[in-house]
């Protein structure tokens, strides 16, 4: 064989597996570090030390956690992060699986935000762990903007919607002169159609606030009755349109609850204008409220205290086709829509029930539906535990 041909030969040569490797960690737009049982880095990609502004070299035999959170290093958290060094730590020594964890760190004097995963290696010479970061920072500040602009938007539509609903109100009380019947039905759907819109911005702004991290409950103790009324007022007329009777089972007595009159209006509005799209003409949708012994709560729920004693439960019942088995599993997440058979009416946002979750989950209750398909005109019931009754 000549030396040429020798050469050709040896150039033809599948890498062996220590090259793929390294082209690959090379290649990798993620950084990418092998971490061994002691916590120490033992191999990184150029990706790596370029998002923690270390050379390779230097990082290499480094502790992880000091990496991340030793003061005097480059990388150090954050004053309003949460220190997550503990569940990193345990991940690594317990060899356990750590997903999607992000984590806000200064840089050189930059704030950055980092997303990393840590995931065991099962290898025969020694434990390893493979950790994968990526810098997410312009992710974060996209989202970050695009909530602010949300709760911007929805702040100024507020204002005129506010004045709309004021000079309606005039005119339905008269203050313009005297309505006729047609009149008044006209400005009543006015009256109606912005009160939809501005729902919609309440929900559009909570979830903002959400995002944010800046949602508050104001707490009072609130007559529920009166809540209930102005929630069905201002759906009435949907009812009345599709020939729905909305039934009202709250007791006249009901103590008082703890609660953001505001919110829990907001929960029972969504509730029931979501129970109002799905209930075909001549069906009805049925308001109870009831209270109950911690005791009675079948105790799944670790975020209802064993310290109350008595919880609100706050139903809504529809007379609709109910809902299919995979989609109750779905149903409370943002944007997931039911597939609805063509009805005139209009789907929604697919915000309603995810923000139902999030007000009743703030109160340190719980949300589950029942609903079956397999009965005519049984539909679907939504109950809400709330902790909002005082013992």
């Amino acid at each position: 064989m000549t030396k040429t041909q020798h050469t050709e030969t040896t150039q033809n040569q599948p890498a062996t597996l220590q090259e793929q490797l390294h082209i690959i960690l090379a290649a990798s737009s993620d950084g990418i570090a092998l971490i061994d049982a002691n916590s120490h880095i033992i191999e990184v990609n150029n990706t790596f030390s370029e998002i923690f502004g270390i050379d390779p070299s230097r990082l290499i035999g480094m502790d992880y956690i000091n990496l991340l959170y030793h003061k005097n290093n480059h990388a150090q958290t954050a004053e309003h992060t949460p220190d997550h060094s503990s569940a990193i730590q345990q991940s690594l020594q317990q060899r356990q699986a750590l997903p999607n964890l992000e984590i806000d760190l200064n840089i050189k004097g930059q704030p950055r935000s980092i997303g990393l995963s840590i995931t065991p290696l099962a290898t025969a010479s020694q434990p390893l762990s493979l950790l994968i970061v990526r810098d997410i920072t312009a992710i974060r500040e996209t989202a970050r903007l695009k909530s602010n602009f949300l709760s911007m938007i929805t702040h100024e539509l507020r204002s005129p919607l506010n004045s709309i609903h004021g000079y309606l109100d005039l005119a339905l009380t008269g203050m313009g002169g005297d309505l006729n019947e047609q009149q008044r039905e006209f400005v009543q759907r006015a009256r109606s159609s912005s009160e939809h819109l501005y729902a919609l911005i309440e929900d559009l702004l909570l979830i903002s606030r959400a995002d944010s991290g800046q949602t508050r409950l104001t707490r009072a103790l609130v007559n529920l009755q009166e809540i209930v009324a102005n929630a069905i007022e201002e759906l009435e007329l949907t009812a009345t349109d599709n020939a729905i009777a909305i039934i009202v089972n709250v007791p006249h007595d009901f103590p008082p609850i703890y609660a953001d009159a505001v919110r829990i209006q907001q929960v029972l509005r969504n509730l029931i204008s979501n129970a109002l799209r799905f209930t075909p003409s001549g069906g009805t949708v049925t308001i109870s409220a009831t209270s109950t012994d911690q005791q009675d709560n079948d105790g799944s729920d670790p975020l209802l205290s064993a310290e109350e004693s008595k919880l609100l439960k706050l139903e809504v019942s529809d007379t609709g086709p109910g809902i299919a088995p995979e989609q109750q599993q779905r149903i409370f997440e943002r944007f997931y829509q039911i597939p609805q058979p063509t009805s005139g009416r209009t789907n929604g946002l697919g915000l309603g029930l995810a923000i139902v979750k999030m007000i009743v989950e703030l109160h340190g209750g719980q949300i589950s539906v029942t609903s079956t398909q397999e009965q005519p005109q049984h539909g679907s019931t939504f109950t809400c535990l709330l902790p909002c009754l005082l013992a």
